[in-house]
């Protein structure tokens, strides 16, 4: 194998890693925007609810009437709406999650494919003799590969525990609000009976 053949299948290679970062940015682009599109309708709608609570307020008639505005089913309301948002980004940033980790999965196997590529054509027509170099270029070759299968492992981690504290937050969120209902509930009732 001389120097342009060499050239060639590393250039390849390097071509194959071009093109799956072009597919992660094209991916990156697509999922900012559905956030932005997420931002944006979730501003509107907390706008719109705002809007209406003031107009609710500035329309009561007695304390009773804004304090019946303002109870834990308005709260309840506000965070049902939080929470839907949340997972709807949550959606997307999974969805992201998923495709960056096929692109990840692909890249691999594409560069493990292609490094086995070249050391086999490199050990097909290494020159007589030259066993022992063709033997240690393919022991360092499998060091290369489990550092790859690492870096797949640590990937698979990483997305797991993202989507694990997404999932914790909306929990945490939901928890908080139902204690803010159960707590504001007796009050009320404490309210009535006095």
């Amino acid at each position: 194998m001389n120097q342009d053949q060499i050239t060639a299948k590393l250039s390849q290679i390097n071509s194959k890693g071009l093109e799956a970062s072009f597919s992660l940015s094209e991916a990156a682009l697509e999922n900012a925007q559905k956030l932005a599109e997420l931002n944006y309708a979730a501003s509107k709608d907390a706008l719109v609810n705002v809007q209406d609570g003031i107009q609710q307020v500035l329309t009561a008639k007695d304390p009773k009437q804004v304090t019946e505005i303002l109870s834990a089913d308005a709260l309840q309301a506000a965070s049902n709406q939080a929470v839907a948002y949340q997972k709807k980004v949550s959606k997307v940033l999974r969805d992201s999650n998923k495709e960056f980790s096929n692109v990840v999965e692909s890249s691999i196997d594409q560069l493990q494919d292609g490094f086995q590529d070249w050391i086999n054509t490199v050990a097909a027509n290494a020159p007589a003799g030259s066993d022992v170099f063709v033997s240690s270029f393919k022991t360092a070759y499998g060091s290369a590969l489990q550092g790859f299968e690492q870096f797949r492992a640590a990937s698979k981690e990483a997305f797991a525990t993202a989507e694990k504290t997404a999932d914790q937050a909306i929990d945490a969120v939901q928890g908080q609000i139902a204690q803010v209902k159960k707590a504001a509930t007796p009050a009320s009732r404490g309210r009535k009976a006095a």
